[in-house]
């Protein structure tokens, strides 16, 4: 339970950042490979440069955030298309940890960090809860509250639903779908740092489809594809849901690439609902 409580931590950023995209309108399929960057300069700055654990983590946030202000800008201010945008991105911010990685894997390797910070926040608890668990809930409250009872997330869901309407009552669509993206990128920024605090190290495959099991767990939450409607309790449901799913197919022994088809196959059924009867 303190395996998959830490777990649920990390993914679950990651599906609330592509829900709260979603809920714009839009669709973000980079999310994996922002995950991933932020899993490598999380290690170069503890295990390479050795940085303070408070710089390193500014340092990731602000690569996340810069990740996020790259697809917003593209979608929300040059009004480009959501999915071609993002799965480019996808691809460039993957090259990028590819060609890095090869450059300081050993030296990440070599290196080790004595922190007993980055200790208890990669496998520490309070009360018996992991940190990391603690800092998502924190994080899932407060979304929650903007969300359902502040008015960005009523501008949020507005835009989502209709654009067109939300434009003419007065509301800055491409501000809010910048903004969107932004929070999209440091909530996996964050996530990749906690998840490199809690492992310590990185290899090729990291991250490699996540983008795909976020979006089966906020499609199966009831994030809807179409935008408008979503939820945090939606978002945190799904992905409880996908974790469970995919660490007993790899109990049972299931292959990855089975694994994969299986998550690709509830993808599709949750895409079908949504579409035909939401």
């Amino acid at each position: 339970l303190s395996d998959l409580g830490r777990q649920i931590a990390e993914f679950g950023l990651v599906v609330l950042g592509l829900s709260i995209v979603l809920m714009s309108g839009g669709i973000d399929l980079s999310v994996g490979s922002i995950f991933t960057l932020a899993v490598l300069f999380s290690l170069i700055g503890t295990n390479v440069e050795n940085w303070s654990i408070p710089l390193t983590f500014v340092a990731v946030l602000v690569l996340g955030v810069v990740c996020g202000a790259i697809n917003g800008f593209l979608i929300g201010y040059l009004r480009l298309r959501a999915f071609l945008t993002t799965l480019v991105t996808l691809i460039i911010f993957r090259s990028i940890y590819d060609i890095l990685f090869l450059k300081m894997s050993t030296a990440i390797v070599a290196g080790f960090s004595d922190s007993d910070l980055l200790l208890f926040i990669g496998s520490g608890d309070v009360f018996g809860i992991p940190f990391s668990l603690w800092v998502a809930l924190v994080i899932a409250v407060g979304w929650h509250v903007v969300l359902s009872r502040m008015r960005p997330g009523w501008r949020l869901t507005a835009v989502g639903g209709a654009r067109r309407s939300a434009y003419n009552a007065g509301i800055n669509v491409r501000r809010t779908v910048f903004a969107a993206y932004v929070w999209s990128g440091a909530l996996c920024a964050l996530a990749g740092f906690l998840f490199a605090a809690r492992i310590g190290s990185t290899g090729a495959d990291t991250g490699v489809g996540l983008e795909v099991s976020a979006l089966t767990a906020a499609v199966l939450g009831g994030n809807s594809l179409g935008g408008g409607r979503g939820s945090v309790a939606k978002a945190a449901m799904g992905a409880l849901f996908v974790l469970i799913l995919s660490n007993n197919l790899t109990n049972f022994g299931v292959s990855g690439p089975v694994n994969s088809t299986i998550l690709g196959c509830v993808l599709i059924a949750s895409v079908f609902v949504d579409m035909r009867w939401l």
